[in-house]
């Protein structure tokens, strides 16, 4: 029993020499990805209260994705909805991100054509508001709703799923500290019934709404590059 008291903390030590050593061999950076294509998709982790009640209620580890878009000098931009809609390089994107991790996915077979009406789709909503209760109107936007929108209202391609609120995993602390914190400015509650917290909450459990995880995990998607490990399949 005193060996393995000793040992323990010796193999818990190694395993975290290990995983820093992995974790900072397999940085991610823009130059050294493979070769990416208009309407890649990327997603990446942010950290955050609202990033930890988005890992929780959808099983994964990607809490903001963005769509790819290449520039006329060849270089990787991302459109992002976080804040306004805009449109930044992806080295930039990467560093945004923890541990600059990143996942790169791809529709299968996608034509060049229909990538691009995606990306003009999607800069149909530049400037627009960030949309921090993930409602389904589009006058804010939130950043798999700007992903799942540009696909479906450009080349008439879903990606991912709309889902229930109560379908995903909402019985955790985090998930309900952030519907808390705003419940009282959303939509579904500034009027009528649903004025106190109890209807309000069971207003939003039904309302829809698509995950980056939903969209990572549609079976149309091949992944290009991922720094995530086992995680990021």
């Amino acid at each position: 029993m005193k060996r393995a008291l000793v040992i323990l903390p010796l193999v818990l030590s190694a395993s975290a020499a290990t995983l820093f050593i992995w974790l900072h061999l397999t940085v991610a950076a823009a130059e050294g990805l493979p070769p990416l294509r208009n309407g890649d998709i990327v997603f990446q982790e942010q950290g955050g209260g609202q990033g930890l009640a988005i890992m929780l209620a959808t099983r994964s580890p990607y809490t903001h994705v963005g769509l790819i878009e290449i520039d006329r000098r060849g270089q990787p931009l991302v459109i992002e909805a976080a804040g306004p809609v805009r449109t930044i390089p992806l080295s930039r994107w990467i560093s945004n991100g923890t541990l600059k991790r990143v996942t790169v996915k791809r529709i299968k077979g996608i034509a060049e054509r229909d990538a691009l009406r995606a990306i003009a789709r999607a800069h149909a909503y530049d400037g627009r508001p960030y949309d921090r209760f993930f409602y389904e109107t589009r006058d804010q936007i939130y950043c798999s709703e700007l992903v799942y929108a540009a696909y479906k209202e450009g080349p008439g391609i879903e990606v991912g799923t709309l889902e229930r609120v109560r379908d995903l995993k909402v019985d955790s602390k985090a998930v309900r500290t952030v519907i808390e914190d705003r419940w009282q400015r959303h939509p579904l509650c500034q009027a009528g019934p649903n004025r106190n917290f109890e209807a309000c909450y069971a207003a939003i459990l039904e309302q829809t709404l698509v995950t980056p995880a939903s969209i990572a995990r549609d079976p149309q998607m091949e992944t290009v590059y991922s720094n995530f490990g086992p995680a990021g399949e």
